[in-house]
């Protein structure tokens, strides 16, 4: 049974407090905001357009600067292998510039040997923001036999087109250290393309 003498009251005291609180805060926030904006009414319409014009050649600036961007050329080679051996990745650039653990950075290079592990399993990494044409040779070093057996050793390389995988090198003997080559990298002048060469 209902009952009588009840009024449904919508604006009721809670309601009409949350009602004040909001308009409180707009006021609050609008007499903040107020001297942020604009004047326009005052700006005549050869402003407003000299304004829309050197916007555009912003505009077209920064669109021409990420377009160079996304043409420039990278490559990064990265070795890895999974024993507690230490093994070396050397990277010798179309400069003859060798990158390794001793001599990560060369002047005049961009380039850089990032990673640098002494204790494996590890990967190791070689970094060109952007990489100039012509051959890189790949190369891997036996440092440290720790284990006394053969090291199996992979590389890869990312450029901007893509990814290549290096063939897997077997690595036996830190004494004499062995040095073997991995693979030759050509880059190519006319497009930047990366290839593993013959």
């Amino acid at each position: 049974m209902k009952a009588r003498g009840q009024a449904l009251n919508v604006f009721s005291m809670s309601a009409l407090d949350l009602f004040a609180s909001a308009l409180g805060a707009f006021i609050l926030l609008a007499v903040i905001a107020l001297p942020f904006f604009a004047n326009t009414a005052q700006l005549d319409d050869a402003t407003l357009l000299s304004q829309i014009a050197q916007t555009r050649e912003e505009l077209a600036q920064a669109q021409a600067e990420l377009e160079e961007a996304a043409k420039a050329n990278f490559m990064v080679v990265i070795m890895s292998w999974s024993t507690t051996d230490d093994v070396d990745l050397h990277v010798i650039d179309p400069a003859g510039r060798e990158f390794y653990y001793s001599q990560k950075e060369h002047p005049g290079s961009e380039a850089k040997l990032e990673v640098d592990v002494i204790n494996g399993p590890g990967n190791e990494l070689w970094l060109h923001p952007k990489v100039t044409p012509g051959e890189y040779v790949v190369e891997y070093v036996y440092f440290n036999d720790r284990n006394g057996r053969p090291v199996r050793v992979r590389g890869t390389v990312l450029h901007r087109d893509g990814r290549i995988a290096l063939p897997e090198v077997t690595l036996r003997s830190a004494s004499p250290r062995e040095r073997r080559r991995a693979a030759v990298l050509r880059v190519a002048a006319e497009d930047g393309r990366v290839q593993v060469a013959g």
